[in-house]
């Protein structure tokens, strides 16, 4: 074949004509179907009939050979796929603009579209025909798409892997040898298939449907072997480069390559892992906590909820452990609750021993697992006393007591597997003998100094958290201050666990209770107020808000929510606290809850006042735990107010506008013009700045203080009042008085129509004008509720009077709220901040730490936090933060 010319011009030409004819056929033979994946499904059904034919010339000749000789079939294919990828980006921008990302579209098909042409060119598009098999699973994709169903599933996925994994990698390391060019790219392209095939096994694995047909044992196994199977081709094909290689750059090449595309199987294995663990646990209904593991002396006490006989208490159940402990205690009613039925039996079953059993038998089957002494009772005095779902739990899961109750469940395995070393190490027999530490040399003291240096490897943490039954959105709350934990574990095993009375760990390491070392509620001493009191406990299946809906109002004083909100976002934990708080009693309601972050971890527990409760406890794995006292003033139904529903969209093309005025307005030499900059957008600001400032309606829902229902508000640099799209309902249901303050009259034009457009123009004031200056402050009220100040701050070169201004708006006890970049606290000398900073600079966005320690000295912090979030198009992550503070 020659190199390309005009005739392929033209036969460009008109296969870009036949894309168009069959887009318009499609579009109007096929009505109300997705018109986005015509033009795909067309492709991927041509080229894949291509594939299947040059697989049939690799199965005769061989693959090298076949891929070194180009035919006109070829030729014409791969000028088919660059036509087909100019058309879907020309009709897309035109039809279908949003759904043609950066990533996936535009970087997609000009990195095919550079790559055909090489071939073209060096008469090498064979290469790209024998590829075209990994168009296979694409026409499955397609199909489903086109007609606007649910992906399709386990044959997606496996023919995905099979294809664009297994057979590219092939693929690539058989053209090695032919085209560096080819391999790089292809590698690029392994990459991606890889990272599509994870976020596939995450989607698919989440899917409840799904997990009823695949149990997790089976979706290990299958995607192991698959793994597995891949590994081998993978590094069979590595070990023939790096056999045949003559330079160490190669051989060094070839072997990162393969360790990358190793550590992307392991987070695939480990997605596997962590996505079934605790949900198929409660799926199936299987145990996950075989004791409680917060400890219940802690809530106890007179600084802390303090129950009294007159109190209703809504808790967890767990294992029951604090449930029980909680009877002994003798308040009026305790509500446990639990998402997991497997939890509640187990409870349900403890209450029904307390019922029917003497002590000696009680303790016999909760502290020592006595296989004998459960069989005895179990049928004659225990079974016909639990509800029918309980008994046929328990006719079914005796094996639990059989095999050791304390190993029991995915915290009972963790036990095994982390008590194995220690044990080894002699620590077993030493706590049952009531001695310290391992101490010195010897190799039980190797073995303890070991674990205690496993313990410091954050890495480890996200394998054994499910087992134990901690979510990994609870570790991430660790993830900025991993020493702070990691110093924690480390005391733990050093001091804690070998104090006297501390029943977590003894019964963990040495496989039981005993009497002197146990939950207060199997102490012999409390069994008969047990027996008296058992009645008090109300076994409810569901949230621990459904619960406190089904008591109704002023019913509930005291709620004992243990760490469950550790993994809940803010959404969820504003729906489940606003029915929580508007079902407690008005003044004598309390809160109490557990965390793993070393402060209040969520903008709407902020809001509570939460009081720190620095009671020492035996367990040390919760860095906080708070108390927060019901207020009248705190409005819970503000929590679940709702936003509009409107979201910006701008296609590549709207965003690649803005980002080409962005950097001419960064690089003019001319004195900056704010106005001017803004005007430019248009109405492609909003829709660009979506994702390039986020965290907006998390800000603005749930850290302004709406559960106080402001009365004024003042948004300062507001833009085009997008913020108000997030709290309208918050707007209206408070009555809130708005003032909306800009220096852009352009922006103001458009904030001016998205207020008409809310319904909120009676409640609106715009202002024209610079916040520092004195002629807008007399425009504007005194004595305001709330002001707010979004990511505008790091654009006003004197923020210091900005902020004073601010303040000194507000009345006392008002609130000044803010979001904006920032450098990470404590890494400001970092070569990313620093990099952060001079990128946004050229843009007249200035980076300043000091305007958060300015906020912290001057006002009294509710809520601080930070994030990271990346910048579109970009490989930057710059820190942003949100801040509520009260004037005192």
């Amino acid at each position: 074949m020659d190199a390309f010319d005009r005739d392929d011009l033209q036969i460009l030409g008109a296969n870009m004509a036949g894309c168009l004819v069959v887009y318009l056929l499609l579009s109007v033979v096929l009505k109300g179907y997705d018109h986005s994946w015509f033009l795909t499904l067309y492709s991927s059904t041509v080229t894949s009939f291509v594939g299947l034919y040059f697989l049939h010339n690799v199965f005769q000749n061989g693959l090298l050979e076949t891929i070194m000789h180009e035919t006109e079939v070829s030729r014409f294919i791969a000028i088919f796929f660059v036509g087909y990828c100019i058309m879907d980006l020309l009709i897309g921008s035109f039809r279908y603009e949003n759904l043609i990302t950066y990533d996936d579209g535009w970087v997609h098909h000009f990195l095919y579209i550079g790559v055909l042409a090489w071939l073209l060119v060096n008469n090498l598009t064979t290469l790209f025909c024998v590829a075209l098999l990994e168009e296979i699973p694409i026409v499955f994709l397609g199909i489903f798409e086109v007609q606007r169903k649910k992906r399709p599933s386990i044959v997606f996925g496996v023919l995905y892997f099979i294809f664009r994994i297994c057979f590219h990698t092939h693929l690539i390391y058989t053209a090695a040898p032919i085209s560096r060019l080819v391999f790089g790219s292809g590698v690029v392209l392994l990459a991606w298939h890889t990272k599509v095939f994870r976020s596939w096994v995450c989607g698919y694995l989440t899917r409840s449907r799904d997990r009823t047909r695949m149990s997790v044992h089976q979706k290990f196994a299958l995607f192991g072997v698959l793994l597995l199977v891949n590994l081998l081709g993978h590094g069979s094909e590595v070990y023939q480069r790096v056999a045949a290689a003559t330079g160490t750059s190669s051989v060094v090449m070839h072997l990162l390559i393969f360790g990358y595309f190793l550590l992307q199987a392991i987070f695939i294995i480990q997605d596997i892992y962590t996505e079934n663990f605790i949900m198929t646990a409660i799926s199936k209904k299987t145990i996950i906590y075989n004791i409680s593991w917060e400890d219940p002396a802690v809530e106890l006490e007179p600084t802390c909820l303090n129950m009294t006989s007159e109190d209703v208490v809504l808790t967890i159940s767990s294992a029951g452990c604090n449930v029980l402990d909680y009877v002994v205690h003798g308040p009026k009613k305790i509500i446990a609750v639990d998402m997991n039925k497997a939890q509640l039996h187990v409870l349900e079953l403890k209450c029904v021993c307390i019922r029917k059993l003497k002590w000696e038998q009680f303790f016999a089957i909760w502290a020592k697992s006595d296989w004998k002494v459960f069989q005895s009772v179990y049928t004659s005095l225990l079974r016909d006393s639990l509800t029918e779902e309980t008994r046929e739990f328990w006719d079914e899961n005796q094996h639990l007591i059989k095999d050791n109750f304390m190993f029991a469940g995915s915290s009972g395995l963790m036990a095994k597997l982390l008590c194995l070393p220690l044990k080894l190490s002699g620590v077993s027999k030493r706590m049952h003998e009531g001695l310290g530490p391992p101490k010195g040399g010897g190799f039980g003291g190797f073995l303890f100094n070991m674990v205690l240096k496993l313990c410091s490897i954050p890495y480890l943490w996200t394998w054994f958290a499910p087992l134990g039954g901690v979510p990994l959105e609870q570790l991430n709350l660790l993830s900025r201050r991993p020493q702070v934990f990691v110093d924690r574990l480390v005391e733990v095993l050093t001091t804690r666990i070998w104090a006297a009375g501390n029943y977590f760990y003894y019964g963990y390491i040495v496989g039981e209770f005993s009497e002197e070392c146990c939950p207060r509620y199997l102490k012999k001493e409390n069994f008969k107020k047990l027996q008296e009191r058992v009645d008090i406990v109300d076994i409810f299946y569901g949230t621990w808000a459904q619960a406190a809906e089904r008591e109704g109002p002023g019913s509930i004083t005291c709620a004992s929510l243990l760490d469950s909100m550790d993994w809940m976002p803010p959404g969820m934990i504003a729906e489940n606290m606003s029915k929580v708080v508007a079902n407690m009693h008005p003044t004598k309601g309390r809160i109490f809850w557990r965390s793993f972050a070393d402060g209040v971890h969520s903008p709407v527990l902020a809001h509570l006042n939460p009081v720190l409760v620095p009671t020492y406890d035996r367990v040390g794995w919760y860095l906080t735990q708070y108390l927060a006292p019901c207020s009248k003033a705190y409005d819970p139904q503000q929590l679940v107010c709702k936003g509009s529903d409107w979201k910006p969209s701008n296609s590549f093309l709207d965003d690649l506008m803005v980002m080409v005025i962005m950097a001419m307005y960064g690089m003019s030499s001319k004195e900056k013009d704010v106005r001017a900059f803004y005007k430019s957008q248009g109405s492609r600001y909003d829709g660009f700045r979506e994702a390039l400032l986020p965290g907006r309606d998390v800000f603005m829902a749930y850290v302004c203080p709406w559960v106080l229902k402001p009365k004024t508000w003042i948004s300062v640099g507001c833009g085009t009042a997008r913020d108000l799209e997030f709290v309208v309902e918050h707007v209206q249901t408070s009555g809130t008085k708005v003032y909306l303050v800009d220096l852009s009259d352009a922006l103001l034009d458009m904030a001016r129509e998205r207020v008409q457009r809310l319904g909120l123009t009676s409640q609106v004031v715009l202002v024209e004008g610079d916040i520092t200056s004195q002629e807008i402050l007399k425009k504007l009220p005194k004595e305001v509720d709330l002001v707010t100040c979004s990511y505008c701050l790091t654009m006003i070169p004197p923020w210091k009077e900005a902020l004073v201004s601010m303040k000194n708006m507000l009345k006392k006890g008002g609130h000044l709220c803010l979001i904006d970049f920032t450098t990470m606290e404590g890494q400001e000398n970092r070569w990313d901040q620093k990099l952060n900073k001079w990128w946004f600079a050229h843009d007249g966005v200035w980076f300043n730490h000091k305007h958060v320690d300015w906020l912290k000295e001057n006002l009294e912090t509710i809520w601080y936090g930070e994030e990271e979030a990346r910048v579109p198009y970009t490989f930057l992550t710059p820190t942003h933060y949100t801040f509520c503070g009260r004037k005192q």
